[in-house]
């Protein structure tokens, strides 16, 4: 019986700092087609107008085979009283915003995507340290949701028309999970 060779790959908290010099999969496929355009037509744009904070995932060869974008962002309270009991709070609540995120499928399963995360959570609470946020919010697809509750994260509401569920994870669970991280 032969073993699979798991691809080696490394994370990039700052894509902008060196996406010139990185490689892009022409064929990036996630799963998602819109995800698939952005990665191929829009990410690089992104970066480079500095619109977005980028984490990218990087393989053996150079080239990013998953990422996330991340931004500030406001949610209103209304929106978010499923996953913020707290009182005292202001009619929009301030949140890093996770835009985009996908990971190739030959890099899907291998713990890729929740290096992603893992490194957005850090993003959130650095964030946090500077400017208090209350979470971390983000428009999952139809087939994450599930995943995303496996988290932490709260559905604020029914998908919208193109299947998205808005979800949130309040800032105390992510500011626990980077405390005590897993060995």
């Amino acid at each position: 019986m032969g073993t699979k060779a798991i691809p080696a790959f490394e994370i990039d908290n700052n894509l902008l700092a060196r996406f010139e010099s990185y490689g892009y999969l022409k064929d990036f496929d996630c799963g998602l087609g819109m995800m698939d355009e952005y990665y191929k037509s829009g990410l690089k744009r992104a970066l480079k107008s500095e619109n977005i904070r980028g984490i990218g995932a990087i393989n053996s060869a150079g080239e990013v085979v998953g990422f996330g974008t991340l931004t500030l962002g406001h949610i209103e309270k209304t929106l978010a009283k499923t996953a913020i009991k707290k009182s005292n709070l202001p009619s929009r609540l301030p949140v890093v915003r996770m835009v985009m995120f996908g990971v190739d499928r030959r890099y899907q399963g291998l713990g890729v995507g929740q290096e992603i995360l893992r490194h957005t959570f850090i993003q959130a609470v650095k964030v946090h340290k500077e400017v208090p946020i209350k979470g971390l919010y983000l428009d999952a697809a139809p087939k994450a949701v599930s995943y995303y509750e496996s988290l932490g994260f709260q559905s604020l509401s029914e998908p919208d028309i193109k299947g998205s569920t808005p979800m949130l994870i309040s800032i105390e669970p992510i500011l626990r999970a980077i405390a005590d991280p897993e060995p």
